[in-house]
């Protein structure tokens, strides 16, 4: 009798334990990742729209130009486009230049030209990008700003 009880006590123990292990949950969690497009320009951090003065000194057929290239680092979680673009300043006037980097070629116009594009870079990627004048100006100098954006396509 008393094998009996004990053994009914247990039964009574254990149903409560089961019907409570057979009840199911779910949970649904969300986890949101910032968006990360981080523009360097020459190794200092710049916003994604940075600008950079570029003056070109022309003397017959020689021009100089300053900066004459220039190091654009990229770290990006996401697909991204960097775009360059040219502004020119009094003076600045009459002078075409072409860009050269990340195996494009292009004309720096007012309106932005894509000079690379990506996915997601696991790190800084280095963009290297190389001016020179692509008309014959008259002498003298001329100045302006070259502007790169950084953006998702």
């Amino acid at each position: 009798m008393r094998l009996l009880l004990t053994s009914l006590s247990l039964c009574a123990l254990a149903l409560p334990g089961s019907a409570i292990a057979q009840e199911r949950a779910s949970h649904q969690v969300r986890v949101s990742v910032p968006v990360v497009l981080r523009l360097r320009l020459d190794g200092g951090a710049v916003p994604n729209q940075a600008g950079l003065p570029l003056d070109v000194h022309v003397d017959g057929a020689t021009s100089v130009i300053d900066p004459a290239s220039t190091r654009l680092e990229v770290f990006a979680n996401v697909g991204w486009q960097l775009s360059v673009s040219f502004v020119a300043h009094e003076g600045g006037e009459g002078l075409v230049l072409g860009w050269r980097g990340a195996g494009r070629d292009g004309v720096l116009r007012g309106s932005p030209s894509v000079v690379a594009r990506g996915t997601p870079t696991g790190g800084w990627r280095p963009i290297d990008v190389a001016y020179r004048v692509v008309n014959e100006p008259a002498d003298g100098t001329y100045r302006g700003t070259i502007a790169y954006t950084l953006a998702r396509p």
